[in-house]
């Protein structure tokens, strides 16, 4: 079964903040963030319980070999990104 993912609004602002970081460092970052990004959503649509709770019934996938998680949750046929947050700031940051 192939899960929906919805992007939080939480999300989608971290995911921007991300992408206008590396655009200050290297343009060709950004297109490797976002084509990883993409294939780790993938990934968690066809499979969302293969990567480990983080709390309560919360989830994250590593963006390897970015230095970010995305946290997400599960309910019934649809995927939820909360957030997409640096592994330095994740461990220091509640995820709702």
């Amino acid at each position: 079964m192939k899960y929906q993912f919805v992007l939080s609004p939480g999300a989608k602002v971290d995911i921007r903040s991300i992408v206008r970081w590396y655009l200050n460092i290297d343009p060709n970052l950004v297109v490797r963030f976002l084509v990883k990004t993409a294939t780790v959503l993938r990934r968690i649509t066809r499979m969302p319980y293969a990567f480990p709770l983080w709390t309560g019934a919360s989830r994250r996938a590593r963006l390897k070999p970015f230095p970010y998680f995305i946290y997400y949750s599960v309910e019934m046929n649809i995927v939820t990104v909360t957030a997409v947050l640096h592994q330095r700031r994740s461990d220091t940051t509640p995820i709702a």
